[in-house]
């Protein structure tokens, strides 16, 4: 049997000290987005979004004006009226992330050698996320790859005939509502986004590599 919250536990403890330091530049691009009624200037508030989308990897090999107009995109989506929380709920999570994705998708670059629209849900997911980091599971494909083993050992599904990122969502809220106890009670040591841990747990466990036998003790999955 799988133990989820030993694992959740076991990662708190050896790895989310690493994985923090990981995704050090999350709180101050957040306080960025939330900023529009301070003093800070459009284009600085760009800037900070602009770096943040690259330190991730979601665009890669983008226009530099393409990429510039997403942080816009952004910003204009995070200063527009708009509920203040998503209360963790399916619905307007994927509510959100629709709307957003619509602004998004007309700017990302067709994918190279098919010239199809380009595969925007990492990215639009992350964006969301910087709008609402208490509420929205961020997207990846380690993510994913680590949530579709966990959903049939646990038997954890989606509902079907959704598109990709609201399944996703959908699975990942279901093993979040499990565990969250465990988050609750654990001393994260003022790390601020409890969602986070999640990911970091699913990040870390999709990774398509093995540990070193050197490194900080691997997770245990008890019998």
């Amino acid at each position: 049997m799988l133990h989820l919250e030993t694992l959740i536990e076991e990662f708190i403890r050896t790895r989310l000290r690493s994985f923090e330091a990981d995704t050090a530049p999350d709180g101050g691009t957040v306080s960025v987005v939330a900023n529009k009624d301070k003093d800070l200037k459009r284009g600085a508030r760009e800037d900070k979004v602009l770096a943040w989308l690259k330190y991730y990897k979601v665009i890669l090999f983008f226009p530099p004006d393409r990429s510039r107009a997403m942080a816009g995109k952004i910003i204009e989506f995070a200063d527009e009226p708009r509920p203040a929380s998503l209360d963790q709920c399916h619905a307007q999570i994927v509510r959100e992330y629709n709307r957003l994705k619509d602004r998004i998708q007309p700017l990302a670059p067709p994918a190279p050698k098919s010239n199809r629209p380009r595969e925007v849900t990492s990215l639009t997911s992350k964006a969301l996320w910087l709008c609402y980091p208490h509420d929205v599971p961020i997207f990846d494909n380690y993510a994913l790859r680590a949530l579709q083993v966990i959903s049939r050992i646990c038997r954890i599904y989606p509902t079907p005939d959704q598109e990709l990122y609201a399944s996703f969502a959908d699975v990942w809220l279901q093993l979040y509502d499990r565990i969250r106890p465990v988050i609750d009670q654990s001393d994260l040591q003022g790390y601020q986004y409890k969602m986070r841990v999640l990911d970091g747990f699913l990040w870390y466990l999709g990774k398509p590599e093995f540990d070193v036998a050197a490194a900080s003790p691997a997770l245990v999955i008890r019998n």
